[in-house]
């Protein structure tokens, strides 16, 4: 294909690529629209429009790449410039490899590990489960019992099936509602869903801190913040959310005599719930901004309903049996948390190409929303301020992807529609990086290269 073909093809491409795709592609491209946009590409030319969620290969009659022309296009890239990292990429459509470098390595994949996450959540949890925060009432004692939602507020937005949060007030005021006013009450706060420590296997002390993830409790408000909105977060989150809620009781005309942990009684009656979004639509903005919060979370509810084991331990074994059970290369698989901040998970190339392939070719269909989490090159979440130099400009809106990020630790797996209209998976794990930005912009423009790429 000469110069001047790809770049008409490149062209026409930029102009249908979303008005293509069948209605399945059409109702995900809303997910697109989470995470954030730079002021400075605000304010610049709006690039070319994302291309869409893709479900499936391209049409047979699409120009279909080769491992040579992969190798003339990134093979040196990758060899120089990420020589002691893993790469694949893949056709979805074929079982060979169109790239191979150390891919089968167990390496520790940081956030890309959520990836993995994601399917143990909508294969265990279902895309539509939605997690309840719940008010009792026993006589004169108010039980506030946490269901695992990272999303809790104390005062909610909008709704939450619209892209809200729900929120302690609104249950403050319904329980408000089911006393008299000046009555007296004890409020005791119930984080028993959740089990284990509350800090992850080889995580620093300093995490909650330094605003890097909360204390993983089933119980927390406004992601266990010091104070909404700033970074820094409490040692006790659900015992900050029931002193929360004890002031918001007392905001609305109850006198509150104390607040302790506890566990509810038996016999005492529901007063009123809020729910969070459902599951689907929190793996994917778990996918898009690189929720820790989120990831383990989920990850605790999945160890809890598939091992009955709601802990970090729990949950990595639960994940790691929902992957084996999807068909998936999990050699060398090691799981610690479901955030990936762990240095003790070990997760290779591989398997995170294959899970994406299972995405892109709708395999499993349970799967298909992470297609709409995935961060999308300089426009949404963790790649909104990536790929704006001359090399990784032609993965904008192209290339979409989940990152991964930790000391010596970068990677980069997801999917680009490439110059002949194929959706190519790649996955790319350096370790041991010397630079981390010098790898991440290598990974950006490998995947660049494919977008502008046929690679025939």
């Amino acid at each position: 294909m000469t110069a001047a073909r790809r770049a008409r093809m490149r062209a026409a491409m930029r102009a249908t690529r979303p008005a293509t795709r069948g209605a399945a592609v059409l109702a995900l491209v809303v997910g697109i629209a989470a995470g954030s946009v730079t002021g400075a590409q605000a304010a610049s030319t709006p690039p070319p429009t994302p291309a869409p969620p893709v479900l499936a290969p391209a049409d047979e009659a699409a120009a279909r790449p080769t491992a040579a022309g992969v190798s003339a296009a990134i093979g040196r890239l990758v060899s120089r410039q990420l020589k002691g990292a893993s790469v694949v990429v893949v056709d979805p459509a074929s079982p060979t490899p169109l790239l191979d470098q150390a891919a089968d390595r167990a390496r520790i994949p940081a956030s890309t590990a959520k990836l993995a996450t994601a399917a143990a959540a909508l294969e265990v949890l279902g895309a539509q489960t939605r997690l309840p925060t719940i008010a009792y009432r026993d006589d004169r004692t108010v039980y506030l019992v946490g269901g695992g939602d990272p999303t809790l507020a104390r005062a909610g937005r909008t709704d939450p099936l619209d892209g809200g949060r729900p929120s302690l007030t609104t249950l403050a005021k319904a329980v408000a509602e089911d006393y008299q006013t000046q009555t007296r009450v004890t409020v005791v706060y119930d984080a028993s869903a959740f089990t284990g420590p509350a800090l992850g296997p080889g995580w620093s002390k300093g995490f909650p801190r330094a605003g890097v993830v909360a204390p993983v409790s089933a119980l927390v408000v406004d992601g266990g913040r010091v104070r909404p909105g700033a970074s820094a977060r409490v040692a006790d989150p659900a015992r900050q959310a029931a002193t929360v809620f004890a002031g918001l009781l007392r905001a609305e005309g109850l006198k509150v005599a104390d607040v302790r942990s506890g566990t509810l009684a038996d016999g005492a009656r529901e007063v009123a719930r809020v729910e969070s979004a459902p599951v689907v639509d929190l793996v994917q903005r778990m996918l898009t901004d690189s929720e820790n919060d989120y990831a383990e979370a989920l990850a605790h509810l999945v160890g809890g309903r598939l091992l009955q084991d709601p802990s970090f331990a729990g949950g990595a074994r639960a994940t790691v049996q929902v992957l084996t059970n999807l068909g998936l290369d999990t050699a060398g698989l090691n799981l610690a948390d479901g955030s990936g901040l762990s240095r003790e998970n070990r997760m290779s190339a591989v398997l995170l190409a294959q899970l994406l392939s299972a995405v892109v070719t709708a395999k499993d269909p349970d799967l298909v929303p992470i297609a709409a989490g995935l961060a999308v090159a300089g426009f949404t979440g963790t790649l909104a301020d990536r790929f704006g130099t001359a090399a990784t400009k032609d993965g904008r809106g192209f290339v979409h992807a989940k990152t991964g990020t930790l000391t010596g630790v970068t990677a980069l797996a997801g999917t680009v529609l490439d110059a002949s209209g194929r959706t190519l998976v790649f996955a790319m794990i350096d370790d041991r990086a010397r630079s981390l930005a010098r790898s991440r912009v290598t990974m950006d423009t490998v995947a660049s290269t494919l977008a502008r790429c046929g690679c025939e």
